[in-house]
């Protein structure tokens, strides 16, 4: 009878320490942790994505960078209006300034 084996188990601590790679990569660099963790540590990306979907942690990709992205895309939205008006008044002012100066 040929069965197949069952593969490598990890042990908690080295779960933990794959999975606090990836978070720290994907802190540093926006994305690329599954992958460095997979070269780094021998681990198929599969396998890596199984353990973060089962230990609730929200990856990249996950809704809570969905809820960063639409806030921060807000946030630059607001603040170009807010350079838009400052540039409007800041060239009402020049003009003003050159005005004033020319009648000296």
């Amino acid at each position: 009878m040929n069965r197949k084996s069952k593969g490598t188990r990890y042990a908690d601590k080295e779960k933990a320490q794959v999975l606090a790679f990836v978070e720290k990569t994907n802190a540093e660099n926006g994305r690329g942790g599954i992958t460095a963790a997979s070269k780094k540590f021998g681990i198929t990306p599969l396998t890596i994505s199984n353990w973060i979907k089962r230990s609730g942690v929200t990856s990249a990709r996950g809704a809570r960078s969905n809820v960063d992205f639409a806030s921060n895309l807000r946030r630059l939205a607001d603040i170009h209006a807010s350079i838009s008006k400052k540039e409007a008044e800041l060239l009402k002012l020049q003009r003003e300034y050159s005005a004033l100066k020319k009648k000296l």
